[in-house]
């Protein structure tokens, strides 16, 4: 059998703009996500090269993200567990975080 490259996911919603919600990003090896920091940059031009594909007329892949797409990182602080690890500062200061707190108790009583 012969190896052939498949766009997943991240590529296809990078080439048609669509946004895309990674969940549980604490529980993923900071290796890989290293790999999203180009693409949560402030360049016009975000891109990600995909040496892992191999070459085409002898050059590396890189594909360019459409100005539409988006990509939104999730992430439990509370949950941990095994394997949960922090998220670096790098990618952290590439985006903008939002933390939802539980409701006060008094809210529910009229």
């Amino acid at each position: 059998p012969k190896f052939t490259w498949v766009d997943g996911v991240l590529v296809q919603a990078m080439q048609e703009g669509h946004w895309l919600y990674l969940e549980s990003v604490h529980m993923c090896p900071s290796s890989v996500l290293d790999r999203l920091n180009p693409l949560l940059e402030n360049h016009i031009e975000r891109e990600i090269v995909l040496s892992e594909c191999g070459t085409i007329d002898g050059k590396t892949r890189v594909v360019r993200a459409h100005t539409d797409f988006r990509l939104i990182l999730g992430m439990d602080q509370e949950a941990g567990g095994t394997g949960a690890a922090e998220v670096s500062r790098a990618m952290r200061n590439r985006c903008v975080e939002v933390c939802f707190l539980p409701p006060a108790v008094d809210a529910f009583e009229m």
